[in-house]
């Protein structure tokens, strides 16, 4: 079946040379693909690197964006949910990553969180497909980030961000979401609640790839707030000087020797 597949066959299904390499990858976990783009590039010319963006064919035409530098490839891709991205990661883990690193915003389940803030997942709780198919080991559904490239990231964060640490639950179903699921998982001692984490983690596991996240608190849900609630829109300016933080870390860390 399709696991079976080897790198080399995947290459040749997708018109790749045979000695393609990614580096790395960034997943921002979202839905405004044209957005995040431009802020990609922003944050590319602000660190003052030589970089092309290409696309890739077929399949990976519409979910991945290509970005060299130095001659090096690194993937990257914008993504709500986790179908499409457990393959996206599953193709480049096999064709070399070095480093996965998810990026997006999560529902705040921690009294003291405000929106804005950064959190750093400890781990994920998944059980999705997408993660049972890759860790059918993790019995108790808690998948668990790189310790060491979690805390490279947290290095390279600017003090003035408030940085949290604790674990999150994936739910790929938003909208399905009740306030008895929000004040279960507060109980349970969840930070927030996200659509990627599980699965980022999950797939490279599986491939032995270090993966981390760096997740911006948007609303916090166990206060009431949406992204409905006046407080959100007043927070605006905060999340977007977050975001470009996220981007700056995340590409500093590819970059990294």
């Amino acid at each position: 079946m399709y696991k079976e597949l080897s790198a080399s066959e995947w290459k040749t299904n997708f018109k790749l040379p045979e000695d393609y390499v990614v580096s790395g990858m960034i997943v921002y976990g979202t839905w405004n693909k044209k957005k995040e783009l431009g802020i990609l590039e922003d944050a590319l010319k602000s660190l003052e690197v030589s970089f092309k963006i290409n696309k890739l064919p077929d399949f990976l035409e519409d979910g991945v964006i290509e970005v060299v530098i130095d001659g090096k490839k690194y993937w990257y891709s914008v993504s709500y949910g986790g179908a499409l991205l457990s393959e996206y990661l599953h193709l480049a883990c096999m064709f070399g990553s070095k480093k996965n690193i998810l990026l997006g915003s999560c529902g705040g389940l921690f009294n003291d969180i405000n929106s804005g803030d950064l959190l750093i997942p400890s781990w994920s709780y998944g059980n999705e497909s997408t993660t049972r198919i890759y860790c059918p080991e993790v019995l108790d559904h808690k998948h668990v980030p790189n310790i060491i490239l979690g805390e490279s990231l947290v290095g390279r964060i600017e003090d003035k961000h408030k940085i949290w640490r604790g674990p999150t639950i994936t739910c790929q179903a938003m909208m399905g979401e009740t306030l008895d699921d929000i004040k279960k998982w507060q109980a349970e001692g969840y930070y927030g609640v996200e659509m990627e984490a599980a699965t980022v983690f999950a797939v490279s596991n599986h491939f032995k790839v270090p993966t981390s996240a760096l997740l911006i608190i948007g609303d916090n849900l166990i206060k009431g707030e949406t992204v409905h609630s006046e407080g959100y829109e007043n927070t605006k300016e905060i999340r977007k000087g977050a975001k470009i933080e996220q981007y700056r870390v995340a590409l500093t860390e590819l970059l990294a020797k």
